[in-house]
């Protein structure tokens, strides 16, 4: 299959006429069409995709309503006509596909997909194709099921992150997705038909086993177990339903708060500001007093310096009555000392009485000291009154009451200065916000909150029924197998019918573990030699496959690489698209948009430098910091067929412009 040109009129942000010409030159097979984030990358894959199986996705894979697609400006100038048109080639045949939407008769504006009637007209080497035949034709060269990875969104490459965790419920719905292309769903809708077809068996069996003596008893018990196993099944049928809807509910509250994250991040700041500008109030407020305290304390300053030399003269004053004080109580020590001496008339040496001029001159001594201790004289009184009023002016002296009154100042104006600022930034982010209803936001997220605890409930009540089946279908097992030693029970038509049914189901629940196990390991094999081609890392072996067709890195010795960088997931994940691509269908073309969001320039090299060969076109959606210019360019060069750029007229109206 070969694209060939993709018309649009009015779709999405292309409003009026668009063509996109893709390369036919098998040499140069690769077109890039560059474009800035919220330009129309995706609206183009969607084109396409429209084009093909009249749907178009948007967030999380979900179908973006029909009314939703025709360009707003044009349908508010009086457009009435959205439509798009591929001329591809396939099978050796020219084909014309157009899909036409036309709003009805009445309606002044569509707001409901209701208002718009779709026609689809295709031609086969210029015959005209009947319209009941159209989808059967596309299937034959471009089946629906595979076009997961024929339109490949680069922005959802984190969804096949999720085939590594178990029991994801993400990843088994990727997996059934996987298996659509793959084919297993052929023999697994027989499987489903078999079981159909064994219930009404198993209900039979009942019916007869009551009808023969002695088996009355587990006649009764299988018809339980099988009325038991109905209720379970019907219950989850319901389960599933509320499980659906409470997903789908999540997922559009996940879209709504997406678009009004900026709005509730807004609202968070505006919070933290009122609250920081309260805290800087209160501050300011303690500041304010504490300077006004400062203030009536300023005369400190001005009398410091006398007060300090008042200070100094009574510290030297003390210092002189402590020095009397130790002379004095030096001089009492000797006098004292003399006195014990005359007492006892005694040398304190030689223990010999005293001679008469040795004692005179000890009286004499006795009598100095004495005066001199009597001229030193001592005024208690003043040196306590000197302790008190070194006291006082301490406490007057050293607050530095200017310095303290210059730091509140300097602090007051810190102050202010960041009130201002939240000031301005609340009124900043209060205008941001003013027409947005941030109470209804946050009841927004709190219903998502809700929502999530539903589906993990409802999630747990499916397992819940699904084990409840398992074991139902394991006692009518047991019971089924306990009256066939009965002739009667063996011969009834249901207990035939019955074993027919499970003899069936066991082989093709066989049939499908082998395909599944074949499947796996082609693209393993497929997946593995694009993870060498793109991969820098040279020593890894490749890739290991596992049940949900996750793939994990081997390194050089054949062992799981457990911790891997955003890179290396894309990396993966793009080997898994190219492996299933090859396994699915037979080369065709790749269209791409954004795949190289989280690369490095070696891995963009490498994957530049494989893609092309790996498909018979490439078609690439890229915004500039995915595709640096003429550095990345370089490595496919000798492939470009063609290069568009995106430019943007309006929020709502973008051209395609050939570079």
């Amino acid at each position: 299959m070969k694209l060939k040109r993709l018309s649009m009129h009015n779709f999405m942000p292309y409003k009026g006429d668009a063509v996109l010409e893709f390369p036919q030159d098998e040499s140069r097979n690769t077109l890039i069409v560059f474009g800035d984030n919220m330009r129309g990358k995706t609206s183009l894959l969607n084109a396409i995709r429209w084009t093909f199986y009249e749907y178009a996705y948007g967030r999380h894979l979900r179908q973006i309503p029909l009314h939703l697609l025709p360009n707003r400006e044009a349908v508010n100038e009086g457009a009435r006509v959205m439509e798009t048109r591929i001329e591809f080639e396939a099978n050796g045949s020219q084909y014309d596909l157009r899909r036409v939407a036309t709003m009805k008769n009445l309606v002044a504006k569509p707001e409901r997909p209701e208002d718009i009637q779709v026609d689809t007209y295709m031609q086969k080497d210029g015959a005209a194709i009947p319209g009941n035949e159209i989808d059967a034709e596309i299937n034959q060269f471009a089946p629906e099921q595979v076009s997961r990875f024929f339109l490949f969104d680069g922005e959802l490459l984190q969804e096949y992150e999720e085939l590594l965790i178990e029991g994801s419920e993400q990843g088994k719905e990727i997996k059934k997705e996987i298996e659509k292309v793959l084919g297993v769903p052929a023999l697994t809708n027989g499987r489903d038909h078999i079981k159909t077809i064994l219930k009404q068996a198993q209900k039979q069996q009942s019916i007869d086993a009551g009808k023969i003596k002695g088996l009355e008893g587990a006649a009764e018990r299988h018809q339980q177990w099988v009325a038991k196993r109905e209720s379970f099944e019907n219950d989850l049928v319901k389960l599933q339903s509320l499980l659906d809807n409470a997903r789908n509910s999540r997922l559009t509250l996940d879209d709504e708060l997406e678009k009004v994250e900026k709005i509730y991040s807004q609202k968070s700041k505006l919070d933290s500001s009122r609250s920081r500008g309260k805290e800087i109030e209160e501050e300011i407020k303690q500041k304010t007093s504490l300077r006004q305290q400062l203030v009536g304390q300023t005369w400190r300053d001005l009398l410091e310096p006398r007060l300090i030399l008042k200070r100094e003269s009574l510290l030297q004053e003390q210092q002189r009555f402590n020095d009397l004080n130790k002379e004095r109580n030096r001089i009492q020590l000797r006098i004292e000392q003399t006195m014990q001496y005359l007492a006892n008339l005694i040398c304190p040496t030689c223990s010999q009485s005293l001679e008469a001029s040795k004692r005179e001159a000890k009286e004499m001594e006795l009598e100095q000291l004495k005066f001199q201790l009597h001229g030193l004289g001592a005024d208690d009184s003043r040196l306590t009154d000197i302790a008190l009023q070194i006291r006082a002016l301490n406490k007057v002296i050293g607050h530095g009451v200017g310095d303290r009154l210059s730091d509140v100042d300097k602090d007051l104006a810190r102050f202010e200065f960041d009130l201002s600022k939240i000031e301005n930034q609340i009124e900043e982010l209060q205008e941001e916000i003013k027409e947005f209803d941030t109470d209804a936001i946050m009841k927004m997220r709190s219903r998502r909150d809700g929502v999530l605890k539903d589906e993990a409930r409802l999630n747990a009540d499916v397992d819940d029924r699904k084990s409840k089946i398992d074991d139902a279908d394991k006692e009518i097992r047991i019971l089924s197998q306990r009256m066939q030693p009965d002739e009667s029970y063996r011969g009834a038509r249901g207990t035939q019918m019955a074993d027919m049914c499970e003899k069936l189901y066991a082989s093709f629940s066989l049939s499908i573990e082998r395909l599944r196990e074949a499947l796996r390991q082609s693209v393993e094999t497929q997946a593995s030699k694009a993870f060498k081609a793109m991969s820098t890392q040279t020593a890894y072996q490749g890739l290991r496959i596992n049940d949900n067709y996750g793939l994990t890195i081997l390194d050089q010795n054949g062992s799981e690489v457990l911790l891997r960088s955003a890179g290396a997931e894309q990396i993966v994940a793009l080997s898994l698209i190219a492996g299933l691509s090859h396994a699915g269908r037979p080369a065709g073309p790749v269209v791409m948009d954004t795949p190289f969001g989280r690369l490095d320039t070696k891995h963009r090299k490498n994957i530049l430098g494989y893609l092309p060969n790996s498909a018979s076109q490439l078609i690439l959606f890229v915004h500039d910091g995915e595709i640096r210019g003429s550095d990345d360019l370089n490595v496919l060069a000798h492939r470009i067929g063609g290069q568009y750029e995106i430019k943007e007229i309006s929020p709502t109206h973008s051209v395609l412009v050939q570079r």
